[in-house]
């Protein structure tokens, strides 16, 4: 992912709410959000290439999204493949945080959000850089390919939006995706630098898909996914449920 914004406690309806947008170059296969064959309990799509994934959930609706480091150089040899982090952390017999901290210098620089209605948790790690947890109390949470710490006027946009939306006594998922596809700048810090435009258009590289995940009081919740193509063009949607045990 590229562009998040996790909502955390923040509202008592939606305790657990995220936004995001994937941008990739359009030539690399993957695969639509569907319920794998091979993990039945994550919902996820797919990177056809190295067969992880950027952002998945669960059937309990416990969440996990990455975000890649462009500061951080990748090792020189037999990287890991971040998006097996993401699946990982829907694992919990497969994912030991201990090992991370042991392997992470075996990544490119990421970003790992792990969260349900009661936790959120931020790992950071990855070649030449020290491994990091935060546990972050309620809130509104953005990032994109910086440290949290230094984002990208985008998403402090982003963060304000989502919170005016959540605000509504019963806010729209399909209102959080118009947000997503914004292809105008948005207000910036004077001389940042940095383009603020929430959706990236373009004919080689540009946002693959926007993803929008609720999470309900009561644990239920929904998950949808914009797909597009080559020059914006949307090319479909899904709509799934969670919280199916």
């Amino acid at each position: 992912m590229c562009l998040v914004s996790f909502a955390f406690q923040v509202s008592d309806r939606y305790p657990l709410v995220l936004v995001g947008n994937r941008d990739e170059y359009h030539a690399r296969p993957s695969a639509d959000a569907e319920w794998w064959q091979d993990k039945t309990h994550i919902l996820a799509g797919r990177d056809l290439l190295a067969g992880g994934t950027w952002l998945a959930a669960s059937k309990t609706a416990h969440l996990a999204v990455v975000t890649n480091r462009p500061d951080v150089p990748p090792p020189d040899d037999d990287a890991l493949s971040r998006g097996d982090l993401v699946t990982g952390a829907l694992c919990p017999e497969e994912f030991s945080l201990r090992g991370l901290e042991e392997t992470h210098h075996q990544y490119g620089g990421f970003s790992l959000f792990m969260a349900n209605r009661e936790t959120l948790t931020l790992l950071s790690g990855g070649n030449g850089t020290g491994f990091e947890r935060h546990s972050l109390q309620p809130g509104i949470y953005g990032i994109s390919n910086t440290p949290i710490e230094q984002p990208w006027p985008k998403v402090g946009w982003l963060n304000t939006e989502v919170r005016k939306l959540l605000s509504a006594d019963e806010p729209d998922p399909r209102a959080f995706l118009e947000l997503l596809a914004r292809r105008e700048s948005v207000p910036a810090a004077a001389g940042h630098g940095v383009p603020a435009t929430p959706f990236v258009l373009g004919e080689d590289y540009g946002t693959r898909c926007s993803t929008v995940a609720m999470i309900r009081a009561d644990g239920s919740g929904i998950f949808l996914e914009r797909r597009f193509g080559p020059g914006g063009i949307e090319l479909g949607e899904s709509e799934f449920t969670l919280g199916l045990g």
